[in-house]
């Protein structure tokens, strides 16, 4: 494999795996988890798209503006934008108490809704970076 795949592939299989433990978090209720590994598969899955397309770092971890820079690449990225920035809401809060007004935390203060719609925007995600992942070419062990 050449060396930007094989790194994006990683990503990949990384988003992929958090994908699956936002989904768990959310069966069994902890949505706030669910929203935060969600956020991460989300963040990961772009990284992937970006790492294959050429870039050699990725050190953004606004889902927003990662999105933004795929649309540049491919527009069928934008329609990811504004999830994005949902997503971007559940990368400190979901995790840290003084992220939220006292006397709330972390693991009371999200809803099954917002879990489910975290975990189907970050499923979108992946899936969409899944297709557009080039296959191995001939000359990849």
């Amino acid at each position: 494999m050449k060396p930007s795949r094989d790194t994006a592939l990683r990503w990949l299989r990384q988003a992929e795996h958090d994908l699956t433990i936002a989904r768990g978090h959310q069966e069994r209720g902890e949505y706030s988890d669910a929203c935060f590994m969600g956020e991460q598969a989300a963040q990961k899955a772009l990284k992937a798209f970006l790492i294959v397309r050429g870039q050699r770092s990725v050190p953004i971890h606004s889902v927003a503006q990662l999105a933004e820079r795929c649309a540049q690449l491919e527009p069928d990225f934008t329609a990811h934008i504004t999830p994005g920035r949902i997503l971007d809401q559940y990368y400190i809060p979901t995790r840290y108490p003084d992220a939220l007004a006292p006397p709330a935390v972390p693991f009371e203060s999200y809803t099954q809704e917002q879990g489910e719609k975290a975990v189907a925007a970050a499923a979108s995600m992946v899936a969409l970076v899944s297709q557009r992942f080039p296959p191995p070419s001939s000359t990849d062990p």
